[in-house]
C-alpha cells in the first residue's frame, strides 16, 4: 500500500505526522510493520488546542505509539486568527511544528491520500491556479532540513478504511471534518459525492490531472 521512496532518497529516519485520525493511524501502522522501520521511525502529534477533546486526542496518540513501541513528540502550538481562514492558519502552525522537529536529512511522512489530492486539485482550480498550483500535493519534495514524503497519495480513503478495519485499528473522528463552512469539507461532503454518482472514478481522474500538471510545472 505504501508507495516506494524515490530511488535517490536518503536512507534516513522517518518522522510520521500523527493526528490520530484514520489516515495517519494507517500510515503509522504500515510504517511500523515496514522494513523502512530499521532506518529509524518516530512520530509527532501537533496539539492545536482548538477542540475540547484535544488532550484526549494527544493521549490516544501516545497510547497508539506506545503499543507499537514508537517514540512520540508532542508539539503544542497556538493558532492565532489572522487574515487567512482557520484551516490555513492551523495548517501553517502544524507545518511550522513539523519543520522545527524534523532533523537533518530526516523524512517527514504525511498521510494524504488520493481523495485529498482530488479535493486539493479542485480547490486550486476554483482559485484559477496555473500548472504549478494544479499540481496540488507532491509525493516527494524538500522540506525544512529534510524531506516530505506522501506515500499514500495513490490510495483511496475507502482503501485506508478497509485496512484499518482489517487490522482492528482505533482512530479519532474529528467533528470539524463534517463542518461544511470549510471549503474542503464542502467539496468532500457535497460536491464529490455528486460527481461520483455520474463519474465513479472522478477522484482518480482529478488526481491524475494533478500529477500531469505537476509534471508540466516541474
Amino acid at each position: 500500500m505504501l508507495s516506494p521512496l524515490p530511488s535517490d532518497a536518503p536512507h534516513s529516519s522517518i518522522l510520521v505526522g500523527l493526528s490520530g485520525g484514520l489516515d495517519s493511524s494507517v500510515l503509522l501502522h504500515l510504517l511500523a510493520h515496514s522494513p523502512l522501520r530499521s532506518n529509524g521511525l518516530r512520530a509527532i502529534h501537533v496539539h492545536h488546542g482548538l477542540h475540547p477533546h484535544a488532550d484526549a486526542w494527544t493521549a490516544h496518540c501516545e497510547a497508539s505509539c506506545a503499543a507499537l513501541d514508537i517514540p512520540l513528540a508532542v508539539a503544542r502550538v497556538q493558532v492565532v486568527a489572522a487574515g487567512a481562514g482557520p484551516e490555513a492558519v492551523a495548517r501553517a502552525a502544524r507545518h511550522a511544528a513539523f519543520e522545527r522537529e524534523l532533523g537533518d536529512g530526516e523524512i517527514l511522512a504525511l498521510a494524504h491520500h488520493r481523495d485529498d489530492q482530488a479535493e486539493t486539485f479542485l480547490l486550486r482550480a476554483l482559485r484559477g491556479s496555473g500548472p504549478d498550483g494544479l499540481g496540488a500535493m507532491r509525493p516527494w519534495r524538500a522540506f525544512g532540513r529534510g524531506w516530505l514524503w506522501r506515500p499514500l497519495l495513490a490510495q483511496s480513503r475507502e482503501a485506508l478504511r478497509g485496512y484499518a478495519i482489517a487490522h482492528e485499528l482505533r482512530w479519532i473522528e474529528d467533528p470539524s471534518n463534517a463542518d461544511e463552512r470549510f471549503d474542503r469539507n464542502y467539496l468532500r461532503q457535497r460536491v464529490l459525492p455528486l460527481l461520483r454518482e455520474r463519474w465513479p472514478q472522478a477522484d482518480a481522474a482529478f488526481a491524475r490531472s494533478a500529477a500531469l500538471a505537476a509534471e508540466t510545472a516541474d
